[in-house]
């Protein structure tokens, strides 16, 4: 079976960095877009990689760099998905590319999921590309588990053997990804399967599932017995907290923290994934066991302190 070729724009990020360096493991044909001065010098020199620096708001130089390609891949972070849209105008003037994968890395959010500014701004680009008439994946994750339990954004606090019950999540299930196996997922995902087979899919990940009370369990039997901190919050109490966030505008840290809260209490973390769920062939997917009991979660990127402590006040 032939390689798919393959533009990506987004190589640095804390997701993207690994996305990008299992597509290029794969063999691959990689074309890396990338803002001008840049820096690539961490990606590998390889035959198949080729670097090329593009202007997103000089569209005829996007369209140029796009020439050849079959799939255009976006990874950028929360701030620059609004970016996405020079895509969106830009590959239909592009010869050869036949699939758009936008930048989501989540889950299908409910009305009121959507009016989080990330969420909403991430759907507008989904929708721009389909009325344009654009094939296109969006890939759902769920939540990335080195955010979610490492970060504090769930309502697990690992090192301070704490867990925050929201609704229903003590018997919902949280649908979780660690980094490195989304990235073998697009590998597996874009690399060779042909195009007409990936093309307007809803693909979801899962990795590891598992409940509040599982979760719990875990906790205490990494700290020794020890059972852990439990803060319970109620719907209306987490519906108040998303509304006032929200209203307050953006950044809006606290609105995205109680809205991923509500979507595990809700079973919306595992639904919005979908029943399209994509087996990453050959890969030995991780266990509550080893990234709880055992220690083995990776780190997540580096959060500003002044963020940490409003995430962290959302544990009262």
């Amino acid at each position: 079976m032939d390689f798919n070729r393959i533009a990506v724009y987004g190589h640095r990020g804390w997701a993207s960095s690994a996305i990008v360096q299992a597509l290029i493991a794969s063999g691959a044909p990689i074309r890396v877009l990338h803002r001008p001065g840049s820096d690539v010098s961490m990606l590998p020199s390889a035959p198949n990689v080729t670097t090329l620096a593009v202007d997103l708001e000089n569209q005829s130089a996007l369209v140029s760099a796009l020439e050849g390609i079959d799939i255009a891949i976006c990874l950028v972070g929360q701030t620059g998905v609004p970016l996405q849209h020079a895509f969106v105008k830009a590959i239909p003037q592009a010869k050869g590319v036949k699939l758009f994968v936008p930048s989501d890395l989540a889950w299908r959010h409910t009305p009121q999921g959507l009016r989080v500014r990330v969420n909403k701004v991430k759907d507008e680009v989904e929708r721009a590309a389909r009325d344009a008439g654009i094939p296109t994946t969006v890939v759902l994750p769920g939540g990335f588990a080195e955010s979610f339990l490492a970060a504090g954004l769930l309502g697990v606090d690992i090192a301070g053997n704490r867990i925050v019950q929201t609704c229903d999540s003590a018997r919902c299930q949280a649908n979780l990804c660690a980094r490195e196996y989304v990235a073998a997922a697009y590998a597996s995902l874009f690399a060779r399967t042909p195009v007409a087979r990936l093309a307007n899919r809803d693909i979801g990940l899962s990795e590891v599932r598992a409940t509040g009370e599982e979760i719990r369990a875990a906790l205490e039997k990494r700290h020794g017995g020890v059972p852990p901190q439990v803060i319970v919050n109620d719907l209306e109490r987490v519906d108040r907290e998303i509304g006032t966030r929200i209203a307050m505008g953006p950044p809006e840290p606290l609105a995205l923290t109680y809205h991923c809260r509500k979507a595990w209490g809700t079973s919306q973390l595992v639904e919005g994934v979908g029943k399209d769920v994509w087996e990453v062939e050959g890969y030995q997917e991780a266990t509550l066991e080893e990234l709880i009991v055992q220690g083995k979660l990776g780190a997540y990127r580096e959060i500003p302190p002044e963020k940490m402590k409003v995430i962290d006040s959302s544990f009262s």
